[in-house]
């Protein structure tokens, strides 16, 4: 995985709405991870409505390992959420929308 990008909101009210909260928990929790463990610039960008995390393509060996493993940890808790709340989250890889119980 080298990028990750989440948009939108859960459509509840601002504040209040659990969706929302679960997916900004598990992204900012594995941007978090990849500043701790990783010793290098990850770009990551908070705005409104979206997170994006981008893995520099010149990671290797350890360092990229590690990305991966919090990478797919962080997919594996948003599917959970999407399979719980399918109507309100939708996860795509390479432009395609996948199902959320569809673990790699």
């Amino acid at each position: 995985m080298e990028e990750v990008r989440v948009s939108g909101h859960g459509g509840g009210r601002k504040g209040s709405d659990i969706v929302c909260a679960a997916v900004s928990a598990v992204m900012q929790t594995a941007l978090a991870g990849l500043l701790h463990y990783l010793k290098v610039n990850i770009y990551h960008k908070m705005r409104k409505g979206r997170i994006s995390i981008r893995i520099p393509p010149e990671l290797s060996g350890h360092d990229l390992e590690v990305s991966q493993i919090i990478l797919s940890t962080m997919l594996i808790g948003l599917r959970h959420i999407a399979s719980q709340y399918p109507e309100k989250v939708r996860i795509y890889s390479n432009g395609k929308l996948t199902k959320p119980d569809a673990l790699e």
